[in-house]
């Protein structure tokens, strides 16, 4: 018995995924600025100036 060999009847599709031409690829770092620099831009926008309220 130690010596038999054990094959399976089950089979495995192997799948692999592949980008469609048309798609965009961006590395995780590039999407991580981006988004820094959109929430820069946005609060810089949301940000009132108000002498009654610096320092609070």
């Amino acid at each position: 018995m130690a010596g038999e060999n054990k094959t399976s009847s089950i089979a495995v599709e192997s799948t692999q995924t592949v980008a469609k031409k048309d798609q965009a690829m961006f590395p995780t770092w590039a999407l991580m600025v981006g988004l820094v620099i959109a929430l820069v831009v946005l609060k810089a926008f949301i940000y009132i100036k108000d002498k009654k309220r610096h320092g609070k």
